[in-house]
Order: structure tokens, then C-alpha cells, then sequence
């Protein structure tokens, strides 16, 4: 059933909301900013026209910026992840799960047809769809499913 969802229903009815972001000529120190105002786990870095060049995700700040003595006033450029892969709104979620899962991402941009950010799509995006999509099955599981409990919980 939960494969069936993922290759009938589009990316759209995630309902992600607009991305995080900033302009490409932005600082670190502004990029951290926004990942800490926001709470969102990256943001997304955009051209002048709005089309996605790169994001800076938790990762980035740990790897790229955390480990080394980067200046605040650097261009964000140089510590951002290239090479994104984008998907539509009118993809299957499944593709989505493909690409988190196979190739690595954490962070897919989402962009309408002439290549503008849309949304950024989350790992956690996926985990509460499938929360909202078969609440008995994912939030009444114990930790363990086949663990015995010896003696009730309680006074």
C-alpha cells in the first residue's frame, strides 16, 4: 500500500511550504542565520532569477564551516553543496524516496517548470507524511515490535 502511494501520489501533496533562502552573492555568516532563525535544517541558495545553485544544510556547517576558520563575511558560495539534483511537483513521492535513499540526499530542491525553487524537499517531510498517512501503524509501535514486556508499566 505504501509503495502504491509513492508511485501514484505527486510530490504536491506533501504540501511543502516555500524554501529558505538566500541569494547567491550572501554571506556565511547570513546563511548560518537563516538556517538558525528558520529551523528548517538548510537553506537553499538561489540565482537572481530564483533557480536553486546549491544548499547549505546542517551537514555543510559541520563539515565546511564548523571544522575550519571561515569568515563570517566569506562569500556563501564555497561552502555550499553543488551538483543538486531537482525534482517537480508533479514527480511521484517515490522518485523522492529514490533519490533520498540511493543517492544520498538529504535535501531536494523542488522547482516549477522554468527551473524556480518551490519548495526543498526533507527526509523528515517523507517520515510525517507516512506518520499522517498510517498513524496506527507508525505511532502505536513499541521501540521494539517483537519485544515482551514481563511486567506492566505503572504503579
Amino acid at each position: 500500500m505504501v509503495e502504491e502511494i509513492f508511485q501514484t501520489d505527486p510530490i504536491s501533496a506533501l504540501g511543502l511550504p516555500p524554501p529558505v533562502s538566500i541569494g547567491r552573492d550572501a554571506t556565511v555568516g547570513s546563511a548560518l542565520r537563516a538556517l538558525q532563525r528558520e529551523g528548517q535544517g538548510y537553506v537553499l541558495v538561489v540565482d537572481p532569477e530564483g533557480r536553486p545553485v546549491g544548499i547549505m544544510s546542517e551537514r555543510e556547517v559541520l563539515m565546511r564551516v564548523v571544522s575550519r576558520d571561515v569568515k563570517y563575511d566569506e562569500n556563501v558560495d564555497k561552502y555550499l553543496a553543488h551538483g543538486l539534483e531537482t525534482l517537480t511537483l508533479r514527480e511521484p513521492i517515490g522518485r523522492a524516496v529514490q533519490l533520498l535513499t540511493e543517492g544520498g540526499e538529504r535535501n531536494i530542491p523542488i522547482v516549477d517548470a522554468a527551473g524556480h525553487a518551490t519548495a526543498v524537499l526533507r527526509t523528515l517531510d517523507i517520515i510525517h507524511f507516512l506518520a499522517e498517512a498510517f498513524p496506527a501503524q507508525v505511532l502505536n509501535l513499541p521501540p521494539r515490535p517483537h519485544q515482551l514486556i514481563a511486567e506492566p508499566e505503572g504503579a
